[in-house]
């Protein structure tokens, strides 16, 4: 009755606002011309944009505001609980990634020797050349005058790239609501022409392939759909595919994320918060993997979408005190090695204890050469990956990110085997899995699955050497049942990480 009495009141105030008193509409900031009549958070211009709020019965708790210095963002409209569904969002283009493999252009799967009976290309089977996916480019590939023989499909590899930007044209023509949601998005044209290279590469390869298709796109909406998806799309279907989400992408980067996505096989994506998010905050994304350490974040974000993250991970030394970038001093060994001034990438880095100095340059190529000494070793030699984690261990810090990527690698080696491994080994688990969930609480909190994971595999060894000690009378009856109690609470901590809600339940 409370929230029936609240509902009626909100309806009625908001019927009352004149257009002048409306905040500016949610998603382009135009005028209003009415305010939500069942959550009264936001306001909107047009029938199109209340659909993009509520579809189904369900208001997105968020607004659309421009940054100076991000662009447009996601903003909290209310306080959003952890593990609630903020937005669902359909795909306005799905397809090859770029510099991907050869893949099926229906399901993105490896392709292999069947090729469609139409135009040619490769598919995995009949279904697969009469999904609906293919089925809309599939009269467009027949009729192309530049048509491709892929006998060898690794000679023409970067006829893939021309797929997925063909679909977003497509798409502009299919439905130009999307498009309009896809015009408020950066491309980072001017900036991706200063790579000629790669610029000369696309141009030779996908707008020349797609002049071929009688289509009568210009270069610049071929330039422009490109640009989209090199700065907005994700990887999806295990690598092999991308994707561009038009609402989705107003979400802006941070590498302590406080929301995560889930891209389901129907082409939808689910964006969840990971942690408690208040009203007026901003709802991010990690576009990168947010187990990596300061210098090459600022590398990868630098050179792919053109900005420099200012996230509290990326003006902390420390990265929030978890140390994923940090070095043991070689002179003194008892000091780390941190940034001396974070907000300059090529500062000097400097032992916390005798002052002792290495350039950007030097913490570089120190990280380089450890990756690629790790890189030599077979995935499944576990006493390798043994030996090399406690010979890095003499130049890293314990939590930088090549520590932690090693531990988890030996995790995910170690857990099949655990019923059958000695009370040591599981008690190197049980360390690794402790530590590498500390990692995450600091530079990457909340209920994700890649922490999941971990306290799976954590609350699992637990209860092996609980058992296991108590059998052997290291510990009392008392002892065992609080151990028990713990392994219970850790999975089903594991449990809500591993939770992606699907359900749009209605809200009134």
């Amino acid at each position: 009755l409370d929230q029936f009495c609240f509902s009626q009141t909100v309806m009625k105030v908001v019927q009352e606002m004149k257009p002048d008193m409306l905040e500016p509409c949610f998603l382009c900031a135009k005028t209003s011309t009415e305010s939500c009549q069942t959550c009264g958070l936001i306001s909107y211009c047009s029938e199109n944009h209340k659909r993009i709020h509520r579809p189904d019965n369900f208001c997105f708790p968020f607004v659309v505001k421009f940054v100076p210095s991000v662009g447009r963002t996601l903003v909290a409209t209310r306080d959003i609980e952890p593990l609630e569904l903020i937005l669902w969002d359909d795909a306005a283009a799905m397809g090859p990634r770029m510099g991907s493999g050869a893949v099926c252009l229906q399901c993105l799967k490896e392709a292999k020797d069947y090729r469609c009976s139409s135009c040619r290309w490769p598919v995995c089977g009949e279904t697969c050349e009469k999904g609906s996916i293919h089925r809309k480019e599939c009269p467009i590939l027949q009729v192309t005058s530049a048509q491709v023989e892929f006998e060898n499909l690794e000679e023409n590899i970067n006829h893939f790239r021309c797929i997925t930007p063909l679909r977003l044209l497509l798409a502009k023509q299919e439905n130009p609501e999307i498009w309009e949601r896809l015009s408020f998005l950066m491309d980072h044209n001017e900036e991706r022409k200063k790579d000629a290279d790669l610029w000369k590469l696309h141009q030779t390869t996908i707008n020349k392939f797609i002049k071929t298709c009688k289509l009568d796109f210009t270069d610049e909406e071929i330039d422009r759909a490109v640009g989209l998806l090199w700065t907005n799309s994700f990887a999806c279907a295990q690598g092999g595919g991308q994707a561009i989400f038009p609402t989705f992408s107003f979400a802006s980067h941070s590498c302590r994320p406080n929301c995560s996505q889930s891209v389901f096989p129907n082409k939808t994506l689910a964006l969840q918060a990971k942690i408690k998010i208040k009203a007026g905050e901003e709802l991010t994304i990690s576009y990168i993997s947010t187990v990596q350490g300061f210098l090459r974040r600022v590398e990868k974000l630098s050179e792919k979408w053109f900005f420099n993250c200012k996230c509290e991970r990326c003006t902390d030394p420390t990265d929030c005190k978890s140390n994923a970038s940090s070095l043991v001093c070689q002179k003194c060994r008892d000091g780390i090695i941190l940034s001396t001034n974070i907000d300059d990438y090529d500062s000097l880095w400097q032992c916390s204890n005798c002052c002792y100095e290495k350039s950007a340059k030097e913490i570089i190529d120190i990280e380089e050469r450890i990756t690629k000494e790790l890189q030599k070793i077979q995935k499944n030699n576990i006493a390798e990956y043994k030996t090399f984690l406690s010979d890095a261990r003499k130049e890293l810090h314990e939590n930088h990110y090549i520590l932690i990527l090693i531990k988890r690698h030996l995790i995910g080696l170690l857990s099949p085997e655990m019923q059958t491994l000695d009370t040591k080994s599981l008690e190197e688990i049980h360390d690794y899995a402790e530590n590498i969930n500390s990692f995450y609480n600091s530079v990457d909190p909340g209920y994700h699955k890649d922490r999941g994971t971990i306290l799976r595999a954590l609350a699992e060894v637990k209860k092996i050497l609980t058992k296991r000690y108590f059998n052997e009378e290291k510990i009392n009856h008392q002892e065992f049942l609080d151990q028990v109690k713990e392994c219970v609470k850790i999975f089903q901590e594991a449990q809500k990480c591993m939770f992606v809600r699907l359900k749009k339940e209605p809200n009134a």
